[in-house]
């Protein structure tokens, strides 16, 4: 999936930026260096964002994909399946945002694509990080590992036995066989 960013940084330093922005606005910093020192903000950051930069998150909306309302169903459907007490998989949201794209567009989802995904959405992060400790957590349970194994060991036992017969099966039929031939060769 990726490393994941701290997701509270990036809003901590938009809110920081706006802040800085509207310090200078409003004439309380008397230039762009002082206000960007006082806000621990790069320069170059806060002239472009007075000259109407936008920040990169939303400068490249229209590029994304799917689209915003794509991403809201995308939400929607984590949020029901959370409701219902699925377990969230990266794979299963991958795949029904893969079904959201038009026809023309159906490509794969670049790799960084859930990583992005859960920045812009942390209660989404938060489900999914819950559903990775409950995995965990039933990974550890020792009723429930002893159960698997014991339906591991009769799965064996039964595919143990299917061959048996298989095997039977197989050499009896070999056993006809022969006898038809040795009927059809001296009779």
């Amino acid at each position: 999936m990726g490393k994941v960013k701290c997701r509270d940084a990036a809003n901590d330093r938009e809110n920081e930026i706006r802040e800085a922005k509207h310090a200078y606005c409003s004439s309380l910093e008397p230039s762009i260096c002082t206000t960007a020192s006082t806000y621990d903000i790069p320069y170059g950051t806060l002239r472009d964002r007075l000259r109407g930069a936008q920040p990169s998150s939303e400068a490249h909306e229209k590029e994304q994909l799917p689209t915003q309302e794509g991403e809201e169903s995308i939400v929607r459907f984590c949020e029901t399946l959370d409701e219902l007490g699925y377990l969230l998989q990266v794979k299963m949201v991958k795949a029904f945002a893969m079904s959201l794209l038009p026809p023309h567009w159906q490509r794969q989802l670049g790799k960084h694509w859930m990583t992005c995904f859960l920045n812009r959405h942390p209660p989404i992060a938060a489900k999914l990080s819950q559903c990775l400790d409950r995995q965990r957590a039933n990974a550890n349970d020792p009723a429930i590992l002893k159960d698997f194994f014991h339906k591991v060991y009769h799965f064996s036992l039964y595919i143990y036995f299917k061959l048996i017969l298989v095997t039977v099966a197989w050499k009896s039929c070999q056993k006809a066989q022969c006898t038809t031939r040795k009927h059809l060769q001296y009779g």
